[in-house]
Order: C-alpha cells, then structure tokens, then sequence
C-alpha cells in the first residue's frame, strides 16, 4: 500500500512537471533531461500506460486523456477494494453473532 502511494505521488510529480511546461502534444515533446526529471519507475510505469507517449528521439510529451483514464480506473479499483473490504468485514461480524 505504502508503495503504492509514494508511486502515484511520483506520477503526479511527473505528470504535473509536464502541465506546468504544457508539453502535451507532439509538436512540444521534450526529453526527460529538458524536463529536469529522471525516468525512474513511476516514468516507466507512465510510458507504459501510454500516459507520456514517445513520438521519437526519446522525446516525450504527456497524454492527458490516457492520464484520466488512468485516473478514473485506479479510483474504481479503489471503490470495489473498499467495497470487498467492508462485505468481508460485515460478514465477519454477522458470522460472529451467530447468525
């Protein structure tokens, strides 16, 4: 869980370095090094999710709309593991009532 958190800090680090420079298309991709960032895990785990998209030259510029998707399906992995959560946690307090 800790991991996880201190990941999506990372990508929102990233992600935001790029909003702030507004590097969002193609025509601006910039390198990781003009950037000031280090590709790192979290850098990966974007490029990977086609969040920051590499057009050429080891250039990358971020996908703001595969960024929300991303977005939108951690937070309904969220919704359905509090969900299990708490169906477990009533079970096991129906089951210890004896019912």
């Amino acid at each position: 869980m800790v991991i996880t958190s201190v990941m999506v800090h990372k990508q929102r680090a990233i992600v935001q370095a790029f909003e702030r420079a507004a590097v969002t298309s193609v025509a601006s991709a910039k390198t990781a090094e003009q950037m000031g960032l280090k590709p790192g895990l979290a850098w990966h785990h974007l490029v990977a999710n086609a969040v920051l998209r590499c057009p050429a030259e080891g250039r990358y510029f971020l996908d703001q709309a595969n960024w929300r998707r991303l977005r939108r399906r951690r937070q309904r992995t969220a919704i359905v593991v509090i969900a299990a959560l708490l169906a477990g946690l009533i079970a096991i307090v129906w089951a210890a009532r004896g019912h």
